[in-house]
């Protein structure tokens, strides 16, 4: 359904607005790029969109919703205490305190949820002073937290029956639209996931607006854990996790080297041919650096650091930003030398605790395809262009015509405390920037506190950002509020074989570092002028992608990455001659070859190959010999005789162009 534009007059219900034959699709509404319950007053004149439970909002809204029909069954069932949840675009959980429990238990919550859906309870929302919530929940240390943490003297209290939330919104209208809906697994965390923390039970749940969607996510899941990296790593040997000597940090075997070179090679390509100059950087840094990036405040908790018998303080890096910023600054640079752009398959450790971990998608150490551009104001928009190019090239290439989304984060001008700022001093005209929640907001100049601010710097980079989507036709959706305190950023979401969106591609631009580390260039009036940072990663990081890529294809990767290209099988041992001679040549030809000169059957040895998935099976015997051709057999099983040469120069020529698709 095409999302629904309406004029709205200040004081009218958005309840009002919802045409009758749309009672049970429409769950919200949009005003301003904010969400209002259906409940709310038009805030005033203007446009309003009506949020369908079918679109990504409405399903987001739907999840909330339900995660709070879950937190209310529980409650229910069990003396627990509720924590908080979270939604996302494949589900959502909610964390309590309570005695363990076990999948056993899902039919009996889910009874319940389904007993408070079927009377379709309506989902009341009310405005209270923050005394009167931190009341309500005093028997909830959780919920008292997060009062104390999030509440203004306003808040709002959403009631379901007789059970209470904290919660900002919005939800649906009440139980009834939630159609359909199933707890997943049952994990343990710790409240706000600290090290010591307390102990909590997290429930995973789904919820759609009909059980059509519901079947084929429970389809499309259970593939999913079929197809699972883990698994397919292990049987094609690719990588390994050793707990005692390393635990959170890939090993990878010759099988995966073959994978992860081929992907950075590729990508060393796609740079050079975009004039990206690839650098190296230490994997170790005092933390001197770390202090004046302002990695170390953020990811101080996260970091591996340690003390030399010197007293000098060093940390395994984090980021590769810093490395590429003491790069930059061996030089001075005109206006004419910029854009400088550095990329660098940087690996970076961050202390993951040891219940988040996860395989490839969640290591303690992994490497990013990360670049840094340094760049005039007016070179963003021609460089942002320039990676979405790159990033469309590189999917489409790998993964085949995939499905792109785009997120655009932009400030929320409304809360300026969140940002790095331009201000302008009126006394003394010094211009300069500086974060607008500091304590101290005056001219470093001369003092004053009569400042203005100015917003061309970020309204400029958004700009550009936009234009950079609009001039590929690219649709993005707007995310006021979501960038980062040192600039807007763009991320791209890639659609994979089970319909899974992940995120891989990060634009990030940054106004923040270039001040911290008093970067500049010579402008064309001869003075000095500091430059934008861009932040880039295509792939994300190679792990998390490598770990993407085996579940996209389960394993049975295009030619150009698949660590067994060729597997020769001769049909007995009469003709193992012939089978290395083959073998040899296909090696010779820079094709990667394996021969099974074992006494076994040929089913068997095929049979044994299989979970090593390689490209193609090659069988030879006494016909083969005579007519000096081999038996081609692909993952599809279907078998073709060819001669020798000619199937080097077609798996080379499928090698070369990087060909999704095999030869037959």
């Amino acid at each position: 359904m095409a999302d629904i534009i309406l004029k709205v007059t200040k004081g009218q219900k958005f309840s009002d607005l919802v045409p009758e034959k749309l009672n049970q699709r429409i769950v919200a509404a949009r005003m301003n790029k904010r969400l209002f319950d259906l409940s709310d007053s038009v805030p005033e004149d203007g446009d309003a969109e009506l949020i369908d439970v079918y679109s990504d909002d409405g399903l987001i809204i739907l999840r909330h919703s339900a995660a709070h029909v879950l937190a209310n069954a529980v409650v229910e069932l069990y003396n627990a205490l509720p924590n908080t949840s979270n939604e996302n675009q494949e589900g959502f959980y909610y964390d309590f305190d309570m005695q363990p429990i076990s999948t056993d238990d899902f039919p009996k919550i889910e009874d319940k949820m389904k007993d408070i859906i079927d009377k379709n309870i309506k989902i009341e929302k009310y405005t209270m002073k923050k005394d009167d919530i931190l009341n309500l929940f005093k028997n909830n240390p959780y919920k008292i937290d997060k009062i104390n943490k999030n509440a203004d003297d306003d808040a709002t209290v959403y009631r379901e029956g007789d059970y209470y939330e904290f919660c900002r919104g919005p939800h649906v209208p009440s139980t009834g639209f939630i159609k359909a809906f199933k707890l997943l697994s049952i994990a343990s965390t710790t409240y706000n996931g600290e090290i010591n923390g307390k102990r909590m039970i997290r429930i995973y749940g789904t919820a759609f607006p009909d059980k059509k969607m519901l079947n084929e996510f429970l389809k499309n899941r259970e593939e999913a854990m079929k197809r699972d990296h883990r698994r397919i790593g292990q049987e094609m040997d690719l990588f390994i996790f050793d707990t005692e000597r390393a635990p959170g940090m890939p090993f990878y075997t010759p099988n995966g080297a073959v994978i992860r070179n081929e992907l950075i090679k590729y990508m060393g390509e796609i740079n050079a041919r975009n004039n990206w100059q690839e650098v190296w950087t230490a994997h170790v840094f005092r933390d001197l650096i770390w202090k004046q990036s302002g990695h170390y405040d953020k990811y101080k908790n996260d970091m591996f650091l340690f003390q030399l018998e010197n007293g000098e303080h060093y940390g395994l890096k984090p980021m590769n930003c810093p490395g590429h910023i003491t790069i930059f600054q061996r030089g001075i640079y005109s206006y004419r030398d910029m854009p400088v752009k550095y990329c660098e398959p940087g690996t970076v450790y961050r202390y993951e605790k040891s219940g988040e971990m996860g395989g490839l998608t969640r290591p303690r150490g992994f490497t990013i395809d990360d670049g840094h551009g340094f760049l005039r104001q007016d070179q963003i928009l021609e460089e942002v262009s320039s990676l979405l190019g790159m990033i469309h090239e590189v999917f489409n290439t790998i993964l085949g015509n995939v499905e792109f989304s785009f997120d655009l984060s932009v400030m929320d001008k409304n809360s300026p405390e969140n940002y790095l700022i331009e201000y302008k001093c009126r006394n003394c005209g010094n211009v300069f920037m500086l974060r607008a929640g500091s304590s101290k907001i005056e001219c470093p100049k001369c003092s004053s506190k009569d400042l203005e601010m100015d917003f061309s710097m970020w309204d400029a980079a958004t700009e550009n950002l936009r234009k950079a989507l609009e001039s590929r036709n690219l649709n993005y959706k707007e995310y006021p509020g979501e960038a980062a305190f040192y600039g807007p950023k763009i991320d791209v979401h890639v659609k994979d074989a089970l319909n899974r969106f992940w995120q891989l591609s990060t634009i990030q631009l940054d106004f923040f570092m270039p001040i911290n580390f008093d970067l500049y260039y010579i402008n064309s009036d001869g003075k000095k002028e500091r430059p934008v940072i861009i932040h880039r990663a295509i792939y994300g990081s190679y792990e998390r992608f490598i770990a993407i890529l085996l579940e996209h294809y389960n394993g049975k990767l295009p030619t150009w990455l698949s660590p067994i290209q060729s597997y020769v099988i001769p049909v007995s041992e009469n003709y193992n001659e012939y089978a290395e001679s083959i073998n040899s040549l296909f090696v010779k030809n820079n094709i990667r070859s394996k021969i099974d000169l074992s006494s076994e059957t040929i089913s068997k040895k095929i049979k044994m190959i299989r979970k090593m998935r390689p490209s193609y099976i090659i069988v030879v015997g006494e016909k083969e010999e005579h007519n000096k051709s081999v038996s081609i057999r692909n993952r599809k099983d279907k078998t073709i005789e060819m001669p020798v040469n000619e199937f080097i120069e077609k798996i080379k020529d499928e090698i070369s162009s990087r060909e999704i698709n095999q030869m037959f």
